[in-house]
């Protein structure tokens, strides 16, 4: 796994971005994945994939598509969603 920093410069941002993760985190955790918050400021979220998640050939669609609907829906204010492959 990187050895990124975890940057939170707006904690409302980055907890209606984890209230959004929770919907699709059952399968993503159920598929050996995981998704965590690595930067949420008041118009970028940066979110890293990990384990099965990382590389996986399907993952623009579920985090492109499905998660990013989820987000934007919420954060309207979001001008950047990136992810980030966890794996070293």
């Amino acid at each position: 796994m990187l050895d990124l920093p975890i940057i939170i410069t707006n904690e409302s941002v980055a907890e209606a971005a984890r209230v959004q993760i929770s919907k699709i985190l059952p399968i993503v955790k159920a598929h050996g994945g995981g998704v965590d918050i690595l930067k949420a400021t008041d118009d970028q979220l940066v979110l890293g994939l990990s384990g099965h998640c990382a590389g996986c050939p399907i993952a623009p669609m579920t985090y492109g598509v499905v998660l990013n609907k989820f987000l934007m829906e919420a954060l309207p204010q979001l001008k950047s969603i990136k992810y980030v492959d966890l794996k070293g």
